[in-house]
């Protein structure tokens, strides 16, 4: 793989960084407002809280984020490690891209199966 594809794939990573842990935050708080009342110190109660985790935008968002971070390092991993094994990195470089594929279509159709649920 050319140098700039792996540039291009490190920024991908380090720009899915923050937005990750900002939304992580975001569930992991509002889970916890829903089993606790430590969260609402803050202001999340168990009705704010559960607002927040059940947003399909979030949701969405959030799996979208994954998808992108997951590939993106997977794909750093195996050219830095395999360089010399073509074959074992076309085969693992094939999987990474079968996995985000399949877990970008299983969210996708999710939502939209949701959204049209009365």
């Amino acid at each position: 793989m050319k140098a700039s594809t792996t540039y291009k794939h490190l920024k991908l990573v380090e720009y899915t960084s923050l937005p990750l842990a900002v939304l992580l935050l975001f569930y992991i708080l509002s889970g916890y407002g829903m089993i606790s009342n430590i969260p609402s110190i803050i202001g999340l109660n168990y009705v704010i809280s559960s607002r927040i985790h059940t947003l399909p935008l979030l949701r969405y968002i959030l799996t979208v984020l994954v998808i992108i971070h997951s590939y993106s390092g997977f794909t750093i991993v195996i050219n830095r490690n395999l360089q010399k094994r073509v074959i074992i990195r076309n085969i693992l470089s094939t999987i990474n891209l079968a996995y985000a594929l399949i877990l970008g279509f299983i969210t996708t159709l999710s939502e939209i199966s949701m959204m049209l649920m009365p």
